[in-house]
């Protein structure tokens, strides 16, 4: 008996390369998601940290490393 999936879909915006459970990017929309992404970073704190500011991220989140 096969049952209804629970999986989140994660997703990750091609502009901003932010990474989204089963919504679309709150400022890009629908359009610009991909679910062919490769690797992640979680940065919790923008200013001090070097990933982020090297990557020119400035909010706190979970990011792709390349979207297709």
């Amino acid at each position: 008996m096969a049952g209804k999936s629970t999986k989140k879909r994660t997703m990750a915006c091609k502009i901003c390369k932010k990474i989204y459970f089963d919504a679309a990017c709150p400022q890009h929309g629908d359009s610009h998601m991909s679910d062919d992404w490769f690797g992640f970073l979680i940065i919790n704190d923008t200013e001090n940290s070097v990933i982020a500011k090297t990557s020119g991220i400035k909010e706190s989140g979970r990011y792709a490393i390349k979207v297709r």
